[in-house]
């Protein structure tokens, strides 16, 4: 299980991810002198954390004695997330990346994710912070104004004629009383900022612009703001998510290619198993092969022998032949000189009678 700790100026709030699901998140106030007492009430009961990531705008003290307090109880370093130049699709404007608060680079993050125009997140804190981001992920930059607490308190600390504190009281436009006067006027003067800050953004982006509201006085502006503006109170927490699990697909990923690492060894092995009895098989076919050559020669020779031998058979035959030819041509000519000499003869005898 993986803890996730927003601390902001005067609240903590924090939840859980379990089996890759962002749990319910709690919160509480925090002291401005420690931390370490809300931890141990908050979370005496809770054990297996395995990893805990952290948004802290509160200062570098309030991070030590959480790492202190986490190191002792779970045996876990804290991992402190940082506003960067660009993740998880936004592109940070500033020029000194981190002088954007992480509380506000967290919920840029969170808001992006699926986002089809873009979008203008209002948290009211301690402060009030506006930023906008395209549905490209750009972030266009943003404003800060003092939040309901810091004006109503500057009320109080640079005027002597009232109360040290402010008691809740139900709201109207005409108050009656110190207290509700101020009220009022610290909820008009930020919706007014608001209503008009909107107006303007839907004429800038043609009406493709989306507005939510975050922060611990999200829920005391709400009514007075229009229908549209959507509440997600846990933005920065679903923001630190994305980082929280990164290392889950990390993990998944170097467990992906391990598995295929192993199945390639294996089917490695399969294949020289495969090439070393494809080469035998060869090697018995080039053998047969070796044998049938040797005995196609030897068929070849054997014809050619006796092919030799009927040739030389017939050269004989055919001279017998024409010897015997010849015999009887010389026999043919004796012949017919012979009848030849005995005409000649007649002839002359009898040439001789007459």
């Amino acid at each position: 299980m993986k803890l996730l700790i927003d601390i902001g100026n005067t609240r903590v709030k924090y939840s859980f991810i379990e089996a890759g699901r962002l749990t319910e998140s709690h919160a509480f106030n925090r002291s401005k002198t420690g931390i370490k007492a809300s931890l141990n009430s908050h979370f005496k009961t809770i054990d297996n954390i395995e990893a805990i990531f952290v948004s802290n705008v509160a200062g570098e003290k309030i991070a030590q004695q959480l790492t202190e307090w986490a190191e002792k109880k779970y045996q876990v370093t804290p991992t402190f997330v940082r506003s960067e130049k660009k993740r998880f699709g936004v592109t940070n404007s500033y020029t000194d990346v981190d002088a954007l608060g992480i509380d506000r680079w967290l919920a840029l993050i969170a808001a992006r994710q699926h986002a089809r125009m873009a979008t203008c997140i209002i948290d009211c804190g301690t402060a009030i912070t506006v930023d906008i981001v395209t549905k490209y992920g750009l972030h266009q930059g943003g404003m800060i104004l003092p939040g309901l607490g810091l004006m109503r308190q500057s009320l109080l600390d640079n005027t002597s004629d009232l109360n040290e504190t402010l008691e809740e009281s139900e709201f109207k436009t005409l108050a009656v009383n110190t207290q509700s006067a101020i009220q009022a006027g610290t909820l008009y003067t930020v919706t007014a900022t608001l209503e008009q800050l909107i107006t303007d953004l839907k004429e800038q982006f043609n009406q493709r612009i989306r507005f939510i509201i975050t922060g611990g006085d999200a829920e005391i502006l709400i009514p007075l703001l229009p229908s549209s503006v959507a509440h997600y109170p846990d933005i920065v927490l679903k923001g630190l998510a994305y980082y929280a699990r990164q290392g889950d697909k990390k993990r998944r990923h170097d467990n992906n290619a391990e598995a295929t690492a192993t199945e390639g060894a294996s089917n490695e092995t399969d294949s020289n198993v495969d090439v070393n009895t494809e080469a035998q098989a060869v090697e018995a076919v080039e053998a047969v092969e070796a044998v049938e050559a040797v005995e196609a020669v030897e068929a070849v020779e054997a014809v050619e022998a006796v092919e030799a031998v009927e040739a030389v058979e017939a050269v004989e035959a055919v001279e017998a032949v024409e010897a015997v030819e010849a015999v009887e041509a010389v026999d043919k000519d004796d012949t017919s000189n012979e009848i030849d000499g005995n005409v000649e003869t007649n002839t002359e005898a009898q040439a001789v009678e007459v």
